[in-house]
């Protein structure tokens, strides 16, 4: 939902998702200090009209003002009130005053109804008492907004906390920090770390997951309950999938009489059979060769047989709860040995000949044999998925969609080759048997996916939803989406778990407003006109200092701010990046990266980290339940997300060559629906919010010439006003495109 507010001096721009509402504020007459004499200062009746009206809202609240017609501005105050129950709650962290223009609440129900009153803060003296003391002054502005109903329409949409090192999760859980044996990358260290898994006491365990999981978790087992009876089948395609709540809930549709099949991601190598040291051969003198499951194979068989072994027959229950009124109970084992023999024999197809990874992490619902919904997203189905790394899962209840999902999962379960032979010179297929006749006789299924879905090209249908699924013959779905990346007219918003690895997008974040407006009106030297490009030719902002300004002020004025937003799990690094320019310039390649797109001024970026400030007692830690990526696995993209005519691009795979043209994966590009987009947009810009209050904590920390705030300190002048009205600065372009 959208909303927007105004009483003359103070406005808000209102957007809400499912749990989270972002305030985009904006003050009228403020004169940033000290402009620049090549900018003449023009006269603006608006900013007169709004210092009257803050001058009749001064006088009525009482407030005296000496020799002024505008008291000092420090900050607003925000108060929210639940239409529900009736309650309210002041939102400003101890009292502090609010300095931000763009200002989230992540702490919201799904489907109420909220009021927000706004007000100014400025400093004042207490009644007999020479005591300054902040006031509220002026009159406030109201804001309504209703939170989106995940349980309602099209889309149910449900993000984890997916912020496990937060200075919350410390508050809550941290006297169960301990040291761990954790894997990262495959290699056991020892970490610091609160695992919820582990917290001893039973209710405070549940308490931490549920924090964690945030619902989506929740979800996830609710989706799974609706196959109730014999007349509902489940057919899931999973890559990791460890996860013991989500196991037992498809055992327990199992003893219901559901028909359930899951395809799983199934690799490995052969190795030669070694006893005593000496390698084995066959009468013949042939190497006798065993086959070596990959780590994410043998964990997720080891999850399926704890579940169905004999001695897990003992019944323990236990219980997750959602939103009130919800109650889902699960157990552990089997009512029977025919049920253990389904779940064991009849219920897991083997995907052993895909090119690369199936990667896939999708549940059809089926009643009667008709697709009815579809769960999808970017969440594995394991601890790390649902309780650590930010995820996404994403319902979709329409009937046609599932039934593409249905043909894709159908497709997938025959187990054909990813790709033709001709095109997979580099596919594991070799390690899986692939030598076996009937597979080789079989249509590659890039063949069967590009017949349903050919690659998109040109401008989508208005309120379309299209399905892209992978493998594909070739990587034209990268450049559609960089396309769509370029075409932008007023935000990006771009996850990049692993790094910004396609060269199509990575041209486009390299691309600055200049190159943008106007693909002809290039420098004289031709080079593209990003900050590590015009440093090498000694112009630090590539079009000049005054042009820079000029072009904020001109974006500002037309109303058309532009930013670039990406979100990254960590910081890249430096010597990868020196390897991989310098192979590319070894092929004859034009190379981009992190290291070139950093500076573009279009470009806000931000990535996963957590406090240490251990001198100001500011450490968090993390869950322990991630190997790879512990912070961002998001794979979305969102084009001009707050404009009416919104593309949201969500799913698993990681917008790579591999993830397009190798592994098993689904997508669903969304065009013109803004629900959609609102509650992606929310989260997306709570992630970033989080992230990157870190990345510049620790980089004005580690900095000996910029003063340091400490943690949530705030300043009690206005200077925390001016970079949201300096014309060079993000927070500027921030503040006018949420106005």
């Amino acid at each position: 939902m959208r909303t927007k507010s105004d009483n003359g001096v103070i406005s808000a721009r209102a957007i809400s998702g499912t749990r989270v509402v972002i305030l985009g504020l904006d003050f009228k007459g403020y004169k940033p200090p000290a402009a620049p004499s090549s900018l003449p200062e023009k006269k603006s009746t608006m900013n007169l009209k709004s210092k009257n009206e803050e001058t009749r809202q001064n006088k009525k609240s009482g407030l005296k003002v000496k020799n002024s017609s505008r008291v000092k501005f420090i900050g607003f105050f925000i108060s929210r009130t639940d239409l529900e129950s009736n309650e309210t709650v002041a939102l400003n962290p101890d009292g502090k005053p609010i300095q931000k223009f763009v200002w989230g609440d992540y702490n919201l129900i799904p489907g109420r109804e909220y009021e927000y009153k706004i007000s100014r803060m400025t400093t004042g003296r207490g009644f007999l008492s020479f005591a300054t003391k902040l006031v509220t002054y002026g009159s406030p502005l109201d804001v309504r907004i209703t939170t989106e109903d995940p349980n309602k329409g099209t889309h149910g949409i449900f993000f984890n906390r997916g912020v496990a090192g937060s200075h919350a999760y410390m508050q809550k859980f941290g006297e169960y920090r301990k040291w761990h044996l954790v894997s990262k990358y495959g290699i056991p260290i020892m970490r610091n770390i609160i695992n919820p898994r582990n917290i001893p006491p039973p209710e405070k365990s549940k308490e931490a997951l549920g924090w964690l999981s945030r619902g989506l978790e929740e979800a996830l087992l609710e989706f799974l309950s609706q196959a109730s009876g014999s007349k509902f089948q489940l057919r899931a395609a999973v890559y990791e999938f460890t996860h013991k709540e989500t196991l037992q809930a498809l055992a327990d549709a199992v003893e219901r009489g559901v028909d359930v099949k899951v395809i799983r991601h199934c690799k490995g190598v052969h190795h030669p059979t070694v006893k005593r040291n000496n390698i084995v051969r066959d009468e013949h003198g042939k190497v006798v060769t065993e086959w070596i499951p990959d780590t994410t194979t043998a964990e997720a068989t080891k999850a399926i047989e704890q579940i169905g072994k004999p001695n897990s027959l003992e019944r323990l229950r236990l219980t997750v709860t959602d939103y009130p009124n919800r109650n889902i109970s699960f157990y552990l084992g089997f009512q029977s040995l025919e049920h253990a023999h389904t779940w064991h024999r009849d219920t897991f197809i083997e995907r052993r000949h895909s090119s690369a990874l199936m990667h896939n992490k999708f549940i059809i619902l089926l009643e009667n044999g008709i697709p009815k919904q579809v769960w999808t997203g970017s969440t594995n189905f394991t601890d790390g998925g649902i309780y650590g790394q930010s995820n996404v899962g994403h319902i979709v209840r329409d009937a046609d969609v599932a039934g593409r999902y249905l043909s894709y999962w159908k497709a997938l379960s025959l187990d054909p080759p990813g790709r033709s032979r001709v095109r997979s010179s580099h596919s594991n297929d070799s390690d899986n048997e692939s030598s076996d006749s009937s597979v080789d006789k079989q249509e590659p299924i890039d063949d069967l996916i590009e017949k349903e879905q050919p690659d998109l090209d040109g401008p989508l249908s208005s309120n379309s939803m299209v399905c892209i699924f992978s493998p594909r013959k070739t990587t034209k779905m990268l450049q559609f989406y960089a396309d769509r990346m370029k075409g932008a007219k007023t935000c990006v918003h771009f996850t990049a778990a692993f790094g910004v690895s396609s060269q199509e997008i990575a041209h486009v974040l390299n691309e600055t407003e200049m190159k943008r407006s106007s693909e002809t009106n290039t420098a004289q030297d031709g080079l593209r006109r990003s900050p590590r490009l015009a440093n090498r030719n000694g112009d630090v902002t590539g079009t000049g200092e005054n042009a820079d300004r000029s072009l904020f002020i001109q974006s500002e004025a037309d109303n058309n701010p532009f930013l670039r937003y990406v979100l990254l799990d960590k910081q890249p690094s430096e010597h990868s990046s020196t390897k991989a320019r310098a192979s590319a310039a070894d092929k004859g390649e034009d190379y981009v990266d992190y290291f070139d797109f950093k500076d573009v001024r279009e470009n806000r970026i931000a990535y996963g980290s957590v406090l240490a400030d251990e001198e100001n007692g500011l450490t968090e830690d993390l869950t322990g339940l991630t190997s790879f990526a512990d912070f961002i696995h998001l794979k979305c993209m969102l084009i001009d997300a707050i404009t009416d005519h919104p593309t949201v691009i969500t799913g698993s795979a990681n917008f790579s060559a591999a993830s397009t043209d190798k592994n098993d994966e689904n997508m669903l590009v969304i065009h013109g629906d803004c629900a959609v987009a609102d509650v992606y947009f929310t989260e997306y810009m709570r992630l970033f919010n989080h992230f990157h209050s870190r990345d510049n904590h620790s980089k004005s920390k580690d900095s000996p010439k910029k003063k340091t705030l400490k943690w949530g300190e705030t300043v009690e002048d206005e200077s925390w006003l001016h970079p949201y009205f300096d014309p060079t600065n993000q927070l500027c372009r921030e503040r006018l495109l949420l106005r």
